[in-house]
Formats: structure tokens, C-alpha cells, sequence
């Protein structure tokens, strides 16, 4: 397995050729809304599965890119868990340091 690190995200594969050209198409289709189902059953016909993993990846990236950024103070009902999550988070890791 090779690591590579692609816009700022670490990634493994055995085939860093393959994965690289199918995670540019997965961006530049997330970007165009184009049907992806055809491309992806195509490519695990051929075997390409590195190619298949890197396409689901760049798609995944740039559907990140198009997400939109929530302030710290956003009360969102989503923002507000992930909050309470990271405090409840932070509070057991430091209980459990504090035990020790």
C-alpha cells in the first residue's frame, strides 16, 4: 500500500495511478452533477478498483467543497450536538487523564 495525501487528506492504495485519475473525475463530476452510477459500474467492470475508491473519494471531496461554513456562534440544531459532543468528548478524555 502506497499513502498519498490529496487536498489536505491522507489516502492508501496499491495503485496511486489509478486512484489519482479517478479521484480528479470524481471531482470534476461532483462539481458538474453528472450520473455517476454508469462511470463507477464501468470501472469495477474492468477490475479498476483503486480507480473506483479514488472516483467515490473525489466525489466525496467535492461534495465537501459545496457544503457551507457555519460560524462559531451558529445554533444550528447540527452545531449545537457536534458542540456538546466535542465538550463531552473533551471532559471524559480529561476525566480519565485526572484517574490516572
Amino acid at each position: 500500500m502506497i499513502a498519498l495525501e490529496i487536498g489536505g487528506r491522507r489516502y492508501e492504495t496499491a495503485s496511486p495511478d489509478l486512484f489519482i485519475a479517478g479521484h480528479r473525475a470524481g471531482e470534476r463530476a461532483g462539481r458538474a452533477a453528472e450520473d455517476t452510477d454508469a462511470y463507477v459500474r464501468a470501472l469495477y467492470a474492468q477490475g479498476d478498483h483503486a480507480a473506483v475508491a479514488g472516483y467515490l473519494h473525489g466525489l466525496a471531496s467535492a461534495a465537501r467543497q459545496q457544503l457551507p461554513r457555519h460560524p462559531a456562534s451558529c445554533t444550528c440544531p447540527r452545531c449545537l450536538f457536534d458542540r456538546r459532543e466535542l465538550r463531552e468528548s473533551i471532559y471524559r478524555v480529561w476525566r480519565e487523564a485526572a484517574a490516572a
